[in-house]
């Protein structure tokens, strides 16, 4: 008799560390898992700096849970940070590559790349108003930087990320013509799930999530955007917490 399938996720934060491979996150995986399974959350990625998870232990912690848990990594490039899924090596990169080097590299496994926050170290308009002036200007300067040529998509709903921010890259994205995602960027647990990416017609997988942002099936989004309630402030969980994730 076979197996039954994972049921489908829908809502799935793209962007998460913990202290098992980030320096500067001191959060349990487990925790970190059980909590976003309390928000509301189907499924996580763990984004870890510059490393890569065991393929191994990434199962792990998903079975333990019953709980869709895929590996990626968060690679410093020339150009800033770029999330990949779909990678297995290397499993730290000590020499960090060039996003054309990183592009190439993910290719050749058929993997995805999103370009993360894209503008938190850049120059953003003084106000949303991207239609006229100023702001016009530098949307015109964004949808020339070439690194927008080179990824799958774009994480426009970053956790960390203000109101201008994420409205900026959206615009961007919208022109570029690339699939926005989300992600919470948590290195605490109560951050996850401030943001996620939504899959219209669910994933079960990391091919899956890797397939859907090629056809564009995604988008970045948060509890307000989707209109869902959002019941995170009441749900937080102990930094010691040691059950299984609540179903």
């Amino acid at each position: 008799m076979e197996a039954p399938s994972p049921p489908l996720a829908f809502r799935v934060d793209l962007h998460c560390h913990t202290g098992w491979g980030s320096g500067d996150s001191h959060t349990d995986p487990n925790v970190l898992v059980a909590q976003a399974k309390a928000f509301g959350l189907d499924g996580i990625c763990i984004t870890e700096h510059n490393q890569l998870w065991d393929q191994r232990k990434v199962e792990q912690l998903s079975d333990k849970h019953g709980f869709l848990v895929i590996g990626g990594i968060e690679v410093d490039t020339d150009v800033g940070h770029v999330l990949v899924y779909g990678l297995r090596a290397p499993r730290r990169f000590i020499r960090l590559p060039t996003i054309e080097e990183l592009r190439r590299m993910v290719d050749e496994v058929g993997g995805a790349m999103v370009v993360a926050h894209p503008f938190r170290k850049r120059q953003k308009p003084p106000t949303a108003e991207f239609c006229s002036g100023v702001g016009l200007e530098f949307v015109e300067r964004a949808l020339e930087l070439p690194f927008f040529d080179l990824v799958d998509g774009v994480e426009v709903q970053n956790g960390i990320a203000g109101p201008l921010e994420r409205a900026f890259a959206g615009v961007v994205a919208g022109e570029r013509c690339l699939p926005t995602t989300g992600g919470s960027d948590t290195h605490r647990h109560p951050e996850v799930g401030t943001t996620f990416t939504v899959f219209p017609g669910g994933i079960r997988n990391e091919q899956d999530l890797i397939d859907a942002l090629k056809a564009g099936e995604v988008r970045g989004a948060d509890w307000d955007a989707e209109g869902i309630p959002d019941r995170r402030h009441a749900s937080i969980l102990p930094r010691d917490y040691t059950g299984i994730a609540p179903g």
